[in-house]
């Protein structure tokens, strides 16, 4: 009996092994499943920045370019030193500034910026009496000078876009040629020096190619090429502070 006990259980345990078998044969392990999977691997996406087609490629490097600037804007001077500012304020030298502009990389947080300026600006009731050299003068001093700025910009809030808003500031120098000096017909360029030098900074702002930016110009140079005589009433040592406002837009 136990005996017979014993075969019934290991029959049982056979059938029961013999019924899990077809189970464990629908595993992954299939050769047949082997496809899907691959062909799941295939269709996924290789990431979140798909690639750029030759043409998207193409404008991008064109938005990182050389930018340039068609600009005008207004200037206004003062004087500092020790006889600069009580006396030349007074005379209320301002004009216009137009000119082009190169550079600023506006798709990067920096770039280098180089205009080419020329500056008109009027100066009401401005005397010249000069010994040295004869040169007596009265009048509206009128002055042309060629300006060119050379500065870093350090863009922020920028895209690669050249229509994205952007914020920047402008830390550079400047170098002045005087073109033309006279008050009221007689030529007194001869009385200032020739050129000017100095540092300038500044801030702007720019969305769609169209810009706005505040600058602050400090020469070096005093007003006057020689010591001899007086020229603009009595500011022999005086050196001009220019402000600028201009207003810019990009051509390409």
């Amino acid at each position: 009996m136990r005996t017979l006990r014993v075969l019934m259980i290991a029959t049982l345990a056979v059938f029961v092994l013999a019924s899990a078998t077809p189970s464990f044969a629908q595993t992954d392990t299939s050769p047949a499943s082997t496809p899907a999977r691959l062909n799941l691997k295939l269709t996924m996406p290789r990431g979140f920045t798909p690639e750029l087609t030759p043409a998207q490629t193409q404008r991008v490097q064109n938005e990182q370019g050389l930018g340039i600037f068609a600009q005008i804007g207004f200037v206004r001077g003062s004087t500092y030193g020790e006889d600069g500012l009580p006396n030349y304020e007074s005379l209320n030298p301002s004009g216009v500034i137009f000119g082009i502009g190169f550079g600023g990389n506006k798709s990067g947080v920096f770039g280098i910026g180089v205009d080419i300026n020329y500056i008109i600006k009027n100066a009401d009731n401005v005397e010249l009496v000069n010994f040295d050299d004869n040169v007596f003068a009265f009048g509206t001093l009128k002055t042309h000078v060629l300006q060119i700025p050379i500065y870093g910009r350090f863009n922020f809030m920028g895209h690669a876009t050249k229509s994205a808003p952007t914020l920047y500031v402008l830390v550079g120098g400047f170098f002045d040629i005087l073109l033309k000096g006279e008050i009221d017909g007689i030529d007194i360029k001869d009385q200032f020096n020739g050129f000017d030098i100095g540092p300038l900074a500044g801030i702007g702002f720019e969305v769609a190619r169209v810009g706005v930016e505040f600058r602050g110009l400090w020469a070096m140079k005093t007003l006057q090429s020689t010591g001899g005589g007086t020229f603009l009433n009595g500011l022999q040592e005086s050196k001009v502070f220019t402000y600028v406002i201009l207003f810019k837009v990009r051509l390409n």
